[in-house]
């Protein structure tokens, strides 16, 4: 995702700052994303970053054409493999150290929900494994950091993302993993 994005940026003829003031984000977030020290970010940076740079947030997630359903072998796709870390993720066994950012807004989570279900609708699948796994770390954090309806509306979010989840991991044949995204859509509608 860093080379992309500073390979948009060079054609821009934009600095990081210039950047990172369009996306309204940290220039430190661009810099890491650029140097590979951070592979990943929030959706709603990623998609900020997209808008300033004027392009999809599936190109600079790097929107696979791995996204096929396999022939039983072992090997995953990346996608699918994002997915089910999305949905069971290691570092709530492990302790993973904290995200730099801080959580979006519900604002900005509820809008990056549209974003995916209007993808989700026009049926671009690839698409779709790109976007949700953040999504869902998106929803997590807010979930992790809120109070009241906020948390609410963040629960509601997360299994919304977790039923998308479940759905399109059905339709590539990854039933395991659909019954854990919808187990863990009821247990964030119970809040």
């Amino acid at each position: 995702m860093g080379e992309r994005i500073a390979t948009l940026r060079y054609r821009r003829s934009l600095t990081q700052e210039e950047l990172a003031e369009r996306a309204e984000i940290s220039v430190d977030v661009v810099r890491k994303l650029e140097q590979g020290r951070r592979k990943t970010a929030r959706l709603t940076t990623i998609n900020a970053i997209a808008r300033a740079l004027d392009t999809e947030p599936s190109y600079l997630l790097g929107q696979p054409g791995t996204y096929e359903i396999h022939d039983g072998s072992e090997d995953e796709s990346p996608s699918v493999l994002a997915l089910r870390q999305a949905i069971s993720p290691v570092a709530d066994l492990l302790g993973g150290e904290p995200d730099p950012e801080d959580p979006p807004s519900i604002h900005e989570l509820q809008e990056s929900l549209r974003s995916t279900e209007v993808i989700r609708r026009e049926g671009r699948m690839a698409e779709i494994g790109v976007l949700l796994p953040p999504l869902i770390q998106d929803a997590r954090a807010v979930v992790h950091s809120s109070t009241g309806s906020e948390k609410a509306a963040a629960n509601s979010v997360l299994a919304l993302a977790y039923q998308v989840a479940s759905v399109t991991l059905t339709g590539l044949g990854k039933e395991d993993a659909a019954f854990t995204a919808m187990e863990r859509s009821m247990l964030a509608v119970q809040g």
